[in-house]
């Protein structure tokens, strides 16, 4: 089966390949960690059965923390291997696990993941959401290590397309356990044929992760640090893509103008874009002021300017500028990008109790953006004048924003437990 798998791959990348060469060429997220993958870096020093974990971007990979804490605690002993494919996840990997190894994942070629797997000697391997390598399953029930998939989840058209294949059927049956986030999912993986003893709805994880990363953040602390005011009022952009910048900026520059003290943050999900939101406020007439630059001591005091807005160009801060804010805005859903691509973690400025607002392509967190909006506990803007006109309702009374923010932290305290009742299920698949 390997042996076919791998002349599928190549096959794909015969007819890809001016794509693929472009790509490499002038692309350098595809240039980065190619090396790596393809096992012809160093790799980490060997390791003998340790428990691999694998999430394919910087969401899944923080989404490890609460469940990595506790087996460290009852596996004190244990060694572990985060694997990511993107930099930045790798980046964030590297920032919240220093004392693993991190590395990308290898290139699905059967030679290169048998390398992997004879430096590393996995006795576990923990995949999050909805990475399904088929060389990398292979070998790994070939070697009759468990394969466990948490946080699991199967889109409507992922769903389809698997149906239509043998291959990804057949490799869902060799994972030893599936927990996902909800029934939906349960039941398009039973009917993909797999035994339905394997399948366990524990719910979502990013709910813990979003309890654990809220705790222990000053926010008061953090606003000393940055030069804002105890009593300002900061409206955060997360992981904001081209026409979300925009449509901030549209609403702050009138927010601005009418006379609402407000502050702004624009976290871009890719720190790439800040030299283009630089210049997207330049023509507002606003002043930019880097993440970068304020580890000079004397940016920090142009903070206090309303007019001054700051880009965080950098990665893996996100979590610390939701705690010093009041508003969110979550990025990737203000407008349609992709089918499988429907908005961001808003889970997090929930859990930290900021009024939270997002647009209507947030398709990918849709059981969150459902159980918020029945309970009144955040607020789905249409576009970019809908978005200006619930942030002046809420500026103009101002009370509203803490309120909207606590009922939006209640939701997300009475949605944790999906990681205590994984690490319950993965006791028995430890211990044997």
């Amino acid at each position: 089966m390997s042996l076919l798998v791998d002349v599928v791959y190549l096959l794909v990348a015969a007819v890809l390949s001016p794509w693929l060469l472009y790509s490499l060429a002038f692309k350098n997220n595809y240039r980065q960690g190619l090396s790596a993958r393809l096992g012809l870096r160093a790799l980490p020093a060997p390791l003998n059965q340790s428990i691999w974990l694998h999430g394919s971007s910087a969401g899944e990979v923080l989404l490890m923390k609460p469940l990595l804490d506790r087996l460290e605690t009852k596996l004190p002993e244990a060694r572990f291997v985060i694997s990511t494919v993107t930099s930045t996840g790798k980046l964030a990997a590297e920032k919240a696990y220093p004392r693993h190894e991190v590395i990308y994942f290898p290139l699905d070629l059967s030679p290169i993941v048998r390398k992997f797997f004879g430096r590393f000697k996995p006795a576990m391997i923990i995949i999050f959401e909805s990475e399904f390598w088929p060389n990398f399953i292979l070998r790994a029930h070939r070697a009759h290590v468990p394969v466990v998939l948490l946080n699991g989840k199967l889109s409507s058209r992922s769903y389809m397309a698997y149906k239509r294949t043998l291959l990804v059927p057949w490799l869902l049956k060799r994972f030893s356990l599936l927990a996902v986030q909800n029934e939906e999912y349960a039941s398009r993986f039973r009917e993909l044929g797999v035994p339905p003893e394997r399948i366990k709805v524990t719910g979502n994880m990013k709910y813990d992760f979003a309890a654990d990363s809220g705790e222990g953040i000053a926010r008061s602390t953090l606003r000393q640090e940055f030069g804002y005011r105890q009593d300002d009022i900061i409206l955060i952009g997360g992981s904001t893509h081209a026409g979300e910048h925009e449509a901030l900026i549209y609403a702050f520059g009138r927010l601005r103008k009418e006379g609402y003290r407000l502050h702004l943050i624009l976290v871009p999900r890719y720190p790439a874009e800040a030299g283009a939101v630089e210049q997207l406020l330049q023509q507002a007439a606003l002043t930019a002021v880097k993440r970068t630059s304020l580890y000079k001591t004397a940016a920090v005091s142009s903070l206090d300017n309303c007019d001054n807005v700051l880009i965080v160009d950098t990665v893996g801060e996100l979590r610390t500028f939701y705690a010093m804010s009041d508003m969110a805005y979550v990025g990737g859903s203000l407008f349609f990008r992709k089918s499988n691509k429907g908005g961001h973690n808003l889970m997090e400025p929930a859990r930290l109790g900021l009024a939270v607002l997002f647009g209507p392509y947030n398709f990918s967190f849709r059981d969150t953006v459902a159980t918020l909006l029945k309970d009144s506990a955040a607020i789905m803007v249409q576009d970019q004048e809908n978005l200006y006109e619930q942030l002046r309702a809420l500026l103009a009374h101002p009370e509203g924003i803490a309120a909207l923010g606590q009922k939006a932290r209640a939701v997300m305290l009475k949605e944790r437990g999906a990681t205590a009742e994984n690490i319950e299920l993965l006791s028995p698949l430890l211990l044997r």
